[in-house]
């Protein structure tokens, strides 16, 4: 089964000082499991203040960075990624929880694929990551719902 992991705005300018923790997660999970899969995505949310600055903190060689303006990371641009590489499951970390999360997790589940919420990369500004995943868990299951990718961020 074909996979693809995508990130959600894990950019600067929404992890302040409560979700800072998540960027060097995201990234240390990316670096030591890119080769397992066949797409990676890195979305960033796009609004007017940016003013074109890029504010994302994680990346790869591998990636592709797509912009986004809606709560979804299920873009036009992701679904042809995902089309022409074949794509059947999908990884899903980032940022918002209750809202970026979900949004595309149930923008994937209606396009047909199998999605699978890596819960220890997911963050919420608004700490309702909890909920949140009890919604994912209903939705696409327990099983779906991986308790990986964190670990300590100190050293």
């Amino acid at each position: 089964m074909k996979k693809a992991f995508i990130a959600l705005d894990v950019q600067q300018d929404f992890l302040v000082n409560i979700l800072d923790y998540i960027a060097p997660l995201c990234q240390r999970y990316l670096n030591e499991h890119a080769d397992d899969y066949e797409v990676i995505v890195l979305t960033r949310f796009v609004y007017p203040e940016l003013e074109g600055r890029n504010t994302l903190m994680v990346s790869h060689p591998k990636a592709h960075v797509v912009e986004k303006s809606t709560y979804s990371g299920y873009t036009e641009e992701v679904k042809r990624l995902f089309e022409e590489h074949h794509i059947e499951e999908v990884h899903v970390a980032g940022v918002d929880a209750e809202m970026s999360v979900l949004a595309t997790m149930f923008s994937l589940v209606d396009a047909g694929y199998h999605v699978k919420i890596l819960e220890r990369l997911i963050g919420s500004f608004h700490g309702r990551n909890w909920e949140s995943m009890m919604i994912a868990r209903h939705v696409i299951g327990e099983e779906n719902v991986l308790p990986i990718g964190g670990e300590r961020v100190w050293v």
